[in-house]
């Protein structure tokens, strides 16, 4: 059986293992898509993982549990996960990862595999945002959904059931292409080329991949950029217009109702409402859809220079997109960013007080080995009248006539009492 995604070391010909080449023919990438690395893509990880686990923060206290923020919490993830398999692409345009053969090698045989694993993730995502419009409208239709009882199982089928849905659905991105490796420059140069499976030559070589192999990714192409990411977006664009359509009708029906509700605030609202339903379809529109139409657009035209271009930029478009999703979906909520606001302050104040802990530990332990060196009674444990911390003689202690104990062992109606001045002697 043939394993169409292996790397395949081709033995080299004496005139290419004697050959070096170029640094720049050993780019991994185009010159655009590397410059797009270095600068934009480490800010883009940033906001996207530490905006994200802010917002899981949130989402996940215990005082806020339903069902749309539990979709949410899955959006976040699969938006995080998308920028982790994006990393191996990025340390592909670093010169140090590059000029590397070992890594070269990892790169040319994880580079599909990487691929399959952001558009699983990618897909997720999509459906996510689908769910959650879904979830806000029948909230919105049928208000007194939000009291119903909290049902994890529920969630649970939902969400394995968009992983396994995209994940077979983005699954032909595995087999999807060869990589061929080559060794140049006496072995400290690695050549490389991504062959497509469904070209009838690799190279000079007639393409092995079986017929019934190539049109399953042929069909698998068109379904991906149809299910994956065209129809959720045209399904988002029609949940969050019916969203504005039922908000304006429930409003008119209140204000004919009751008058005095104040209508001045809730066209307020409504108007609130409108634009933030208006940023998630156009953003979600612009950021999504055309990498779709790009793979689309390579499958029916020839593969060139230029598309080269465009499909770096539909992939920062997405990129941005998974980026922002946080800003739209949850910045936008008045009582989301007040309780996100208290989340950082309380992580803010934990870090201070701990910080503090550790500086008063330390010189409490410096007062300790103090005392301990003047007398082993004010370190015991028992000795609630003596301070540990401050310096005490050995004199200031006496003992109690009679040759009673100094310190005996208090009884139920007896407790000992703060001293009445600052001298530590023992009456009797």
């Amino acid at each position: 059986m043939l394993d169409e995604n292996a790397t395949t070391i081709v033995p080299a010909v004496s005139p290419l293992l004697q050959k070096c080449f170029d640094e720049s023919y050993l780019w991994l990438m185009p010159d655009i898509e590397k410059r797009i690395n270095n600068y934009i893509f480490p800010i883009q990880f940033m906001i996207t993982v530490v905006g994200n686990l802010l917002t899981m923060t949130v989402l996940l206290s215990g005082h806020i549990k339903n069902r749309a923020n539990h979709l949410l919490t899955c959006l976040a993830l699969c938006d995080m996960f998308v920028f982790f398999m994006m990393i191996p692409h990025y340390l592909a345009s670093l010169d140090i990862f590059s000029r590397s053969p070992t890594f070269r090698l990892f790169h040319f045989h994880s580079k599909p595999n990487f691929g399959a694993l952001s558009n699983w993730f990618s897909a997720a995502a999509i459906w996510f945002v689908l769910a959650v419009s879904l979830e806000r409208l029948l909230i919105i239709k049928f208000p007194f959904r939000s009291l119903d009882v909290h049902n994890g199982k529920q969630i649970m089928i939902v969400s394995v059931g968009i992983m396994v849905s995209t994940l077979i659905l983005t699954s032909y991105h595995h087999i999807s292409h060869t990589c061929v490796s080559f060794i140049a420059c006496h072995g400290t140069q690695i050549l490389g080329k991504c062959y497509a499976n469904t070209d009838e030559m690799h190279g000079k070589k007639l393409n092995p991949t079986s017929a019934f192999t190539k049109q399953y990714l042929h069909t698998s192409v068109y379904a991906n950029a149809i299910l994956a990411v065209l129809l959720p977006i045209f399904a988002v664009a029609v949940l969050n217009i019916s969203l504005i359509r039922l908000v304006k009708r429930r409003h008119s029906e209140e204000l004919l109702v009751r008058n005095a509700a104040g209508p001045s605030s809730m066209a307020e609202q409504e108007k609130k409402m409108t634009h933030t339903v208006l940023a998630i379809v156009s953003c979600f529109t612009l950021t999504q859809g055309p990498s779709a139409l790009v793979f689309i657009y390579q499958k029916l035209f020839l593969f060139n220079q230029y598309t080269i271009y465009i499909s770096v930029v539909a992939n920062q478009l997405v990129l941005t997109g998974k980026m922002l999703n946080v800003v739209l979906f949850c910045l936008t909520s008045e009582t989301f960013r007040r309780r996100l606001w208290q989340t950082c302050r309380f992580w803010c104040q934990l870090i201070f007080l701990a910080g503090r802990s550790k500086t008063s530990r330390s010189n409490f332990t410096r007062s300790k080995s103090v005392i301990t060196q003047k007398t082993s009674i004010v370190y015991s444990p028992c000795s609630r009248n003596f301070s540990t911390s401050r310096k005490i003689s050995s004199s200031s202690v006496t003992a109690p006539r009679g040759g009673a104990p100094l310190i005996s062992n208090p009884s139920t109606d007896s407790f000992p009492t703060p001293p009445a001045s600052t001298t530590r002697t023992t009456q009797v």
